[in-house]
Parts: structure tokens; C-alpha cells; sequence
């Protein structure tokens, strides 16, 4: 059977006000201060996944995400837009993991899988839009790999992918199986999941696959990131203080505006 396999990712809502944003001091990371959401190219690749489905008839779509036990419910939501099947990868197995260590982990996990024609991931993920993992993992699977893609139709044995460019558009034939990162585009904005579909993602198991599931330990997946230290990760405080320059007439004020700024050596 055809068989698509989309990698997702939970992330903290990007359209939290910034005065909701909040970081875990201890953790050194982002609080969870706001909803969580898939970010949104991964939903875009997850409905490029569904158009390829219904264009080639039968098909199969897996999709796959690594990160904490929030993130099944990133997986139920690709399950409510008709996804087959969702698997979690815990993620606290690879403590400080890089961009490496999870296309490493992907791919195991991939490996395990039925033999998948195609793996689509977004173009980067929305919280720190390293743009990185797509490729790594392709180069883990030792598969054709293009990027930017926003529409994808099969002809025979390849793929020709409809792919974005500083010029424009075109469109590259690709051999199976391959790997893609999706872009945005007006023909693959997410679908909205019908209530049923909602009730029915929520009744299907999604299983947790651990480091041992996959034959992996922390140090088989550690990247060359892996050995740099996080020293210190904060909000910045701006400090801002407002003079008003004042005068009897436009040009004395203009006058002493200038005067202020040459002594402040900004101009």
C-alpha cells in the first residue's frame, strides 16, 4: 500500500501576547503560559498528505511526533483530519537533543514503520525556526530530499513536486521513495476536522514508543550541537525613558533636539 508518513510537532501558540509569555527559570525553557498547537507548516505538510491520499486512491498516512506526552494531543489532531495512524516518540529519552538527534530518532522510528513512499515534514517548525530536521532526516534515510514543496501529485514511480522559489515557481521530479519539507501555500491551507472525526481521534490509542523500542540511546542520536551549554536563556528587559524637549518656537525646539541628540552621540 501507499504509505505517507508526516512528522509533527506540539509548540507553544506563537499568537500568545508577549506579555503572556512566560520562561520556566529552572528549565531554561518556555513555560507553558498559553495553548498548545501543531506548528503550522506541519499542518500545512499534513494536508498536502491528505490531498496525495485522495488523488491516489488508497493510501496510507502515519503520522509521527517526537516530544513530550502534550504532544499526543498534536497526533489526535492529524487523527480528526483523517490521518491512519499517529505514534508519539517520548522525547525525554534524548535529553538536550539537537536538530541531529531528532532526525536520528525520526528515522528510527521510520524505519520501524511499513516502507514509507514518502516523508513530508514542514518547512521549519514555528517556535525557533531552525528549518533543519527535514534535511538531516533525509540524509539519515538516504533519501532524495527537496524543500519549499507546496502540491504534490504521483506519476508512475515518482513524484513531481510543486516547489517554491525567490523567482516564482517549478515544479521537480523526484524518484520514490523521497523526502519533503512543505511551504504554505493557498492550495494546502489546513482543513477543518468535521465533530465526528474529532469524537473518532479521540477513541483511537495512539502508542508511545521509547528510546528502547527503537534500539536507541542518548548518545547513538547526540548531534554535534550536543556538547554546547545553554548559558542562560531570558526575556529582555528594554529600558526606555522619554525627554521632552521644550521652547517657545519650532526652531528653538528643533534646535535643542539636535543639540540633545549630538550629546547623546546619536547623531
Amino acid at each position: 500500500m501507499f504509505h505517507l508518513v508526516v512528522c509533527l510537532k506540539q509548540i507553544l501558540d506563537p499568537e500568545i501576547p508577549p506579555a503572556d509569555f512566560k520562561l520556566d527559570p529552572a528549565a531554561q525553557r518556555a513555560a507553558a503560559c498559553g495553548s498548545l498547537v501543531v506548528s503550522i507548516f506541519d499542518e500545512n505538510a499534513l494536508e498536502v498528505a491528505l490531498q496525495l491520499r485522495e488523488s491516489v486512491g488508497e493510501a496510507k498516512i502515519t503520522a509521527l511526533s517526537l516530544g513530550p506526552p502534550t504532544a499526543v494531543d498534536a497526533l489526535r489532531k492529524a487523527l480528526s483530519m483523517r490521518a491512519d495512524e499517529a505514534i508519539l516518540i517520548r522525547d525525554e529519552d534524548f535529553p538536550g537533543m539537537d536538530a541531529h538527534g531528532a532526525a536520528r530518532a525520526l528515522a528510527a522510528a521510520i524505519r520501524r514503520l511499513p516502507p514509507a513512499d514518502l516523508v513530508l515534514c514542514g518547512r521549519e517548525t514555528g517556535d525557533w525556526n531552525g528549518g533543519l530536521v527535514g534535511a538531516f532526516l533525509a540524509a539519515e534515510l538516504d533519501r532524495p530530499y527537496t524543500n519549499f514543496v507546496a502540491g504534490v501529485t504521483k506519476q508512475g514511480d515518482h513524484f513531481h513536486l510543486r516547489r517554491q522559489t525567490d523567482d516564482g515557481w517549478e515544479v521537480v521530479r523526484s524518484t520514490a521513495p523521497a523526502v519533503i519539507t512543505v511551504t504554505n501555500d493557498d492550495h494546502n491551507l489546513p482543513r477543518i476536522p468535521k465533530v465526528k472525526d474529532n469524537m473518532m481521534a479521540f477513541r483511537k490509542q495512539v502508542p508511545m514508543w521509547t528510546a528502547s523500542d527503537l534500539g536507541l540511546t542518548p548518545a547513538s542520536v547526540a548531534g554535534p550541537n550536543s556538547r554546547l551549554e545553554q548559558a542562560r536563556l531570558y526575556i529582555p528587559v528594554v529600558d526606555r525613558k522619554c525627554e521632552m524637549v521644550g521652547g517657545d518656537t519650532s526652531e528653538s525646539r528643533a534646535r535643542q533636539l539636535v543639540e540633545r541628540l549630538a550629546a547623546l552621540q546619536v547623531i
